[in-house]
C-alpha cells in the first residue's frame, strides 16, 4: 500500500472494540460501564475501565498493604507528581521577570519523606508509588510496605485509622 492511503484514516477508538487478554490482568483488570441503551433497554456503548488505579490500589484490595498504608502512598504519590513530574510546566508557566524561588507545594512534603525513609526503602517507594511499577518480587512489596509504613507514622496515619469511623 502506498503511504498516501494510509493517510485519509483517522486512528480513533471503534465502538465495541474490547480490551485485550494482557489488559484484562493488569490492575485488578478492568470494568466496564454502560453509556447507551436502545430503546429496548440493551447496552449499545460500553466503556472499559481499570479497576484499579495505581499497584496501590490492587495491593490494598489483596491486603498487602494496610489502609493507612495505602493513604501515605498516595500522599507521596501525589508530592512526587507535583514537585518532580510537573516541574517542568510550572517553569514554563512563570514569567522570565519574576525571581520567585519559593518551593513547590510538593517539595516540602517530598523531602520531610526523604528524610525520614532509609535508601533501601525510598528506591521501592518512589518506583512503586511515583512512577506506577508493580512489585516485580516479593522483596520489592515488603521493602514498599516498610517505606510506606515510616511514611504513615511520619504523617500520623496509623492514628487516623485507629480514630476513624466504626
Amino acid at each position: 500500500m502506498s503511504k498516501k492511503h494510509n493517510k485519509r484514516h483517522i486512528n480513533s477508538v471503534r465502538t465495541g472494540v474490547m480490551p485485550t487478554k494482557e489488559r484484562r490482568h493488569q490492575n485488578g483488570g478492568v470494568t466496564f460501564d454502560v453509556i447507551d441503551r436502545d430503546y429496548h433497554d440493551r447496552i449499545l456503548i460500553k466503556r472499559y475501565r481499570a479497576v484499579c488505579e495505581c499497584p496501590l490500589d490492587a495491593y490494598v484490595e489483596q491486603k498487602a498493604i494496610s489502609v493507612a498504608e495505602h493513604w501515605a502512598g498516595l500522599k507521596f504519590r501525589e508530592a512526587y507528581f507535583r514537585a518532580v513530574l510537573c516541574r517542568r510546566a510550572a517553569y514554563e508557566r512563570r514569567s522570565r521577570y519574576t525571581y520567585d524561588i519559593s518551593p513547590f507545594p510538593g517539595e516540602k512534603l517530598l523531602k520531610e519523606a526523604f528524610r525520614k525513609l532509609s535508601p533501601q526503602y525510598r528506591a521501592a517507594v518512589i518506583e512503586i508509588c511515583g512512577y506506577d511499577q508493580p512489585a516485580g518480587d516479593l522483596a520489592k512489596l515488603n521493602r514498599l510496605q516498610k517505606g510506606l509504613g515510616q511514611l504513615a507514622s511520619l504523617w500520623r496515619a496509623a492514628s487516623a485509622e485507629v480514630t476513624g469511623r466504626r
